[in-house]
């Protein structure tokens, strides 16, 4: 009776291995998701709705298959096809995920449909098979009728727990200690592995059995370690908390891709020059707010502006606010930005800073947009009344935004300007072409000027000061040209973006969805 006792309660105590793993495995796939797509659908609300319905679905019907197949099938046979099953679809999704994701996003020019699509393709079959494992774990562990709901009960909080740890473990550590595709690699791992371990205790493993199992998942698994890029290889690439980080570069630039937005250019002559024409506008800020002491900027990058100031405007005080902090550190070590005295970085979200520091500002950036990144929080009313609130009484907000200059972007646009226009009444706008942009491309970075001192760049000697400080290097060559961009547009009629009602991700524009965002301006997809 020992022996057999034992003998149950080992199996139970298998049994609730395999349905604790199957949950954390199906959370874990379903949080790596929102990296795998990110590069090429983005990270907006509108990803991860896609990604939770699939997956939601997936697990449905694997739920009922593998209650079908468990009670036509006793035993452990279900449970090893199952594994193994997702586990070489894991594997062939981290062999084969970038090619199938930009071959839909070629397809299907939606950003709700696409992503749902990609899912579909890359994770719906892991989640079928990983969710039939609880309906055939079950299957087995209820021998005692009698005891029918505490058995299911176990089972399933032992899932449940595993589902939490799955998706706590990957978000919270392993996407920033592994890597997305190399998690994807070893969670294909833990399948097969589990799966041959179930095949195993089912069967009498012969030649026959075991051979073209154990080949078929040698194959897989060495496919997954050499996936299909169509990326380039990066020079630096992480995972942070917040987005995929990339450091790319070739004989003359280096580049900073967050997600599927370029966001910074260094010009690898000279670190400290603004390459991008929507930076040396930016900068004219400081020509509008009189004799400024301190400036903010909303937005790190590679710390393009903040190692110009570091040069030209020595001393004025900067405080530089950004959310992610391998951003921070990425900008040090690759983008040659090394705070001086007078500047602070601080790593926090900005709408978080703004209400934490007292401090008021002569000049704001906002540079926190690009045209498939969308913080919503910070396009509403709640936020720029708080910018208001830390604006000098002669002070200057530039934002930046980025646009294809119709139809969805179009429509954002005029909403941001429509809500900036509820706290600052008054805004002058100006579009710039990026450096590498087609020359039928509306694609563009749309710069807005709003603040107690915007009335300067209308007086009529604005533009000799704006020469003035050109000439004593201390703004870009190329400010004046650029401030003949202005636009006399129309743009009543958006939207009020609050707190409450910020439909942003219906705004997001797919032109030139080959062309990524340079904090709003275009650079080619392919190597540089």
């Amino acid at each position: 009776m020992t022996g057999d006792a034992g003998q149950t309660g080992l199996a139970r105590l298998w049994l609730f291995i395999t349905a604790f793993v199957s949950g954390a495995v199906v959370m874990a796939l379903e949080i790596l998701g929102s990296r795998l797509l990110a590069p090429v659908f983005g990270n907006s609300l509108f990803v991860w709705g896609a990604l939770i319905g699939v997956v939601l679905a997936a697990m449905s019907t694997g739920y009922a298959t593998g209650g079908w197949l468990a009670d036509r099938h006793p035993g452990g046979k279900v449970l090893a096809g199952l594994l193994l099953f997702s586990g070489a679809w894991t594997f062939l999704l981290a062999w084969m995920g970038q090619p199938i994701m930009f071959t839909v996003d070629r397809w299907i020019d939606d950003p709700r449909w696409g992503p749902c699509l990609a899912a579909t393709f890359l994770l719906a079959p892991p989640a079928f098979g990983l969710s039939g494992v609880l309906p055939a774990v079950l299957r087995l562990a209820i021998a005692d009728l009698g005891h029918l709901g505490r058995h299911t009960g176990r089972v399933i909080a032992v899932s449940t727990i595993g589902s939490l740890v799955g998706t706590w473990g990957t978000a919270f550590y392993l996407l920033t200690w592994v890597g997305s595709m190399a998690l994807v690699a070893a969670l294909g791992a833990i399948q097969a592995a589990l799966g041959l371990l179930w095949l195993w205790r089912a069967v009498v493993l012969r030649a026959r059995t075991a051979v073209p199992a154990m080949t078929g998942l040698g194959l897989c698994a060495w496919l997954a370690v050499n996936p299909i890029l169509v990326l380039p290889q990066p020079l630096y690439q992480e995972d942070s908390p917040y987005q995929q980080i990339r450091v790319r570069e070739d004989d003359l630039f280096r580049y900073l891709i967050l997600d599927r937005t370029f966001h910074a250019v260094m010009w690898r002559v000279d670190p400290e020059h603004l390459y991008l024409p929507y930076s040396q506008l930016f900068v004219a800020g400081l020509a509008v707010a009189p004799d400024p002491s301190r400036a903010l900027i909303l937005g790190h990058g590679g710390g393009s502006m903040a190692k110009w100031l570091a040069r030209a405007w020595p001393d004025l005080l900067v405080d530089i606010v950004e959310v992610d902090p391998s951003v921070v550190r990425v900008a040090e070590e690759y983008f040659e930005y090394q705070p001086p005295p007078n500047h602070r970085v601080f790593v926090k979200d900005a709408r978080v800073f703004l209400r934490q520091h007292n401090a008021t500002y002569d000049v704001i950036w906002v540079d926190v947009f690009a045209r498939h990144l969308i913080p919503f929080h910070l396009t509403t009313q709640e936020f720029f009344d708080e910018l208001r609130a830390r604006l000098s009484p002669r002070g200057i907000v530039v934002i930046n935004l980025a646009s294809s200059g119709e139809g969805p972007d179009h429509q954002r646009a005029e909403a941001v300007v429509t809500t900036l226009k509820t706290i600052f009444p008054e805004v002058e706008a100006f579009g710039v072409k990026g450096p590498w942009g087609r020359s039928d491309s509306r694609a563009e970075n749309l710069l807005f000027f709003a603040g107690p001192s915007l009335e300067t760049m209308r007086q009529p000697g604005f533009l000799e000061d704006v020469t003035r400080l050109i000439e004593q290097r201390r703004l870009p060559y190329e400010a004046r040209h650029l401030l003949e961009t202005r636009l006399d547009r129309d743009w009543s009629g958006g939207l009020v973006l609050t707190d409450d009602y910020a439909p942003y991700d219906l705004l997001i524009g797919r032109e030139g969805a080959q062309d990524h965002s340079v904090g709003g301006g275009t650079l080619p997809l392919g190597p540089q």
